[in-house]
């Protein structure tokens, strides 16, 4: 009997790992012309953009983790025993430690839900990409000008929006 249950909560983990990737979207602005289509999201991206982030709670964890780590790289073995392995574990402890990807995390999500907050109060509203409107949006690089067409095309229009909006 335990094998069976180790074999079911692998699986269970295995198939939380192999879930789907999130839904791909974008933003929309029905009827607005592709300069204010354009602007607008521009102007909501360079508000983030612009912000000083000195003084977030993430940021300041993040300075403190990398002058620790940083510290700990380049400061000579203090006990003569130490070696390689020895400096190597206490690295990965620090990190481990202070996690400087989860703050990085940390701080792109508070500027995307600021990004994401500004849209929808300049009007936008979220919507869900299909499986061929995502397939095509890759043809595209990003930044270039098709991309930014394509998707004026498809957040220009009312009736994609409004049958493909998002509801949080």
């Amino acid at each position: 009997m335990p094998k069976i249950g180790v074999a079911l909560a692998l699986l269970g983990a295995s198939s939380s790992a192999l879930a789907a990737p999130p839904q791909p979207y974008s933003w929309g602005r029905p009827g607005a012309s592709r300069e204010a289509f354009d602007g607008g999201s521009r102007a909501c991206m360079l508000q983030a953009a612009r912000r000083d982030v000195a003084g977030d709670g993430a940021t300041q964890r993040y300075v403190r983790g990398a002058r620790v780590l940083d510290r700990e790289a380049n400061t000579p073995p203090t006990v003569p025993t130490d070696d390689i392995f020895t400096q190597s574990e206490r690295q990965v402890l620090l990190r481990r430690m202070y996690r400087p990807d989860k703050q990085v995390d940390s701080l792109q999500a508070t500027l995307q839900g600021e990004v994401d907050q500004c849209l929808v109060r300049s009007g936008y509203v979220r919507f869900a990409l299909t499986r061929e409107q995502a397939r095509m949006l890759k043809r595209y690089r990003p930044g270039t000008e098709q991309r930014r067409a394509y998707l004026y095309a498809l957040g220009s229009d009312a009736r994609i929006v409004e049958a493909q909006k998002v509801t949080d």
